[in-house]
């Protein structure tokens, strides 16, 4: 027999908690929140990206001497390079041709690679960085939690504007600041943009309302300036326009013509960004699948919209990041992209009864949906998720909300109601304590990587006019953050830096003569990844080897660089070397040469001999029992 104490114990306690969601001092509580649960940031430092940016913010009498030949900007440290050139790569070509020649982009990369970001209102901040506290990532990481004290601050505030003052908005908030997808850009500097991106997207919905329901002009002018703001922050702020279209599909009180015009302000300004963006300069032009421009590329990125939509709505909906599909084994890609949907259907379905009676309900669906479209057009990552986690908050809040307080509205019928329960019960569990274990591991698994990422190229010998060169390494691209992190640590750069091939299969490694080395994959081709099992870190390095570019060689190709000339002996059907010879202009056995090779077994990158002329040595390829060993 129940405890009748126990039974109004639970619904005291709801009660309170229903109260605390509904608090009118809520999004106050709620920023102090972000603030808290973001505080371990404060210990990540500079990583990655983070120590790239550095090294365009700083003076050139503040880096190595080397580090314009690496393909840093001549002119680093001044206002303009930082607010224009800060993210991603330069967009003069003789800065690639730089990078090539001194091995930050590994040999294969095309010449025409763009790969520049205009994100001028982040550059901007970043700018303010280093010159208030350049020697403080602990305060630069304080910024960005800022700004994400800000975004949920906001966000409950957008919430209770368009729900209601009552405990369904103040849940919408609350599993948003729960999310474990909000983590990394927060705790990451570089990412900044996005948050900003997302903190202006929901200013400019804000002011789009005031609009609509006001007939305000001077909310119609600064929606469409936050609008513009959100774009210049980052790409990501062209997902403001799903919450522009949602309000004018869903919730706008105006004939079908009036809705269409209210439309014409952000789709302008959307034209004059793009305009802009694409006269200055700016862009990724490239073969791989990073990114698929739906302008250049529609047919391509028709093509590959419903799988990631599928990877994009299953993964917020259910709290499983699928960029862990990267280290999947190709072959097992569309049964797990299928089981994304799956789960994504079968919540929405659930949900459709109660989205038939609830216009809000109908309204974060379409910000869901609609913001999952531009999402699509990058490999779906978690990071950039904000602007789909806002219309599904609000959407499991308002079923989650109906559910409890008004399952009278929902349809009788038991096989209807069961499903529901079982659905709610499985969101809660997944948003709630799932999202903070996920928070926990992030925080701990981050600390990790980003240790392993700042001890490979420190631990790399620092060498003051040798070349540095890798046979194999798993993810050459990484050659790209040597410079910045050798000038960080205050370590002299080596006079060139070469990788040779990726490492993801075994190489046979042949010298023929003094000067040249030639490389011949054990598979089709030097890309290939050996088959290790279902989930592997060496299919992760693979996809990466790929995602920014598909190099297209034929045989008898030559690439000139200095020092060095590599031959392509033979490709396969794809166009990718399978054989290729090195040679340079001196002897191999030079002192001017250090030679290295990546270990699978150890997971470091120790000294490599070279073989005597007309021998030859393998280097194994990753194996299974290894999948996720890396060395402390």
């Amino acid at each position: 027999m129940q405890n009748p104490k126990t039974h109004s114990g639970g619904f005291e306690a709801l009660n309170l908690f229903k109260g605390f969601l509904a608090h009118r001092h809520l999004p106050v509580f709620l920023a102090l929140g972000a603030i808290l649960i973001m505080l371990p940031a404060l210990k990540t430092g500079l990583v990655a990206d983070d120590l790239m940016q550095r090294a365009v913010e700083l003076r050139p009498s503040q880096l190595p001497s080397r580090m314009h030949e690496t393909g840093n900007p001549a002119d680093s440290g001044s206002f303009s390079t930082v607010l224009f050139d800060l993210f991603g790569l330069n967009r003069d070509p003789h800065y690639i041709s730089l990078m090539k020649n001194y091995g930050t982009l590994p040999w294969w990369t095309p010449d025409g690679l763009k790969l520049s970001l205009f994100r001028p209102v982040a550059a901007f901040t970043h700018w303010l960085d280093y010159r208030l506290f350049s020697d403080s990532p602990a305060l630069m990481h304080a910024h960005n939690i800022a700004w994400f004290a800000a975004v949920i601050f906001l966000l409950t505030i957008v919430y209770r504007k368009l729900m209601g003052v009552g405990w369904a908005a103040g849940l919408a908030a609350l599993l948003f600041l729960l999310d474990d997808y909000t983590c990394f850009p927060v705790m990451f500097i570089a990412n900044r943009g996005f948050v900003m991106a997302l903190f202006f997207g929901l200013v400019c919905l804000y002011e789009h309302h005031q609009w609509r329901s006001t007939s305000s002009r001077s909310a119609l002018a600064l929606s469409v300036l936050f609008l513009a703001l959100s774009l210049l922050s980052e790409e990501g702020g062209a997902s403001t326009f799903a919450f522009i279209l949602a309000y004018a599909l869903v919730l706008d009180q105006g004939s079908f013509c009036v809705r269409v015009l209210t439309l014409l302000p952000s789709i302008l300004v959307l034209i004059a960004w793009r305009t802009l963006y694409v006269l200055s300069g700016y862009g990724l032009s490239h073969e791989g699948l990073f990114y698929v421009d739906p302008l250049n590329e529609p047919f391509l990125f028709a093509r590959e919209l419903a799988p990631r939509m599928a990877l994009v709505l299953g993964g917020q909906l259910s709290c499983v990041p699928p960029e862990i599909l990267l280290a999947v084994k190709p072959s097992l890609l569309p049964v797990i992209i299928a089981l994304y949907a799956l789960f994504a259907v079968g919540v929405l379905a659930v949900f459709l009864p109660w989205m038939h009676r609830n216009k809000m309900a109908r309204f974060w669906l379409a910000i869901m949906l609609l913001a999952a479209i531009p999402e699509s057009s990058l490999v779906p990552l978690s990071k950039n998720f904000g602007f789909v986690a806002v219309g599904a908050y609000g959407l499991i809040a308002s079923f989650i909300a109906g559910l409890i307080t008004a399952p009278a509205r929902l349809p009788e019928s038991f096989a209807r109601r069961t499903p529901a329960w079982i659905a709610c019960t499985l969101l809660i569990l997944a948003h709630v304590p799932g999202a903070i274990a996920e928070r926990v591991v992030t925080f701990k698994g981050a600390s990790s990587v980003f240790a392993q990422l700042n001890r490979i190229p420190r631990d790399w010998p620092a060498i003051w006019n040798q070349n540095v060169i890798v046979i194999n390494y798993p993810c050459p691209l990484v050659s790209a953050y040597v410079p910045s992190y050798k000038a960080y640590f205050h370590q002299p750069l080596p006079n060139r830096l070469r990788m040779l091939a990726p490492a993801c299969t075994s190489l046979d490694v042949q010298r023929t003569d003094a000067q040249t080395l030639v490389i011949q994959s054990h598979g089709r081709d030097l890309f290939t990844c050996d088959d290790v099992g279902s989930v592997h870190i060496a299919y992760l390095f693979s996809a990466c080897n790929l995602l920014l570019d598909k190099p297209h060689c034929k045989k008898g190709d030559r690439y000139h660089f200095n020092g060095l000339i590599v031959d392509v002996l033979e490709t396969d059907e794809a166009d990718l070397p399978s054989r290729v010879a090195f040679r340079f202009d001196t002897s191999l056995n030079s002192s001017d040469f250090r030679w290295f090779w990546f270990d699978w077994r150890t997971f470091s990158v120790p000294p490599f001999k070279i073989p005597a002329i007309g021998q030859s040595v393998t280097l194994s390829g990753p194996q299974q029992e290894t999948a996720w060993e890396v060395s402390e």
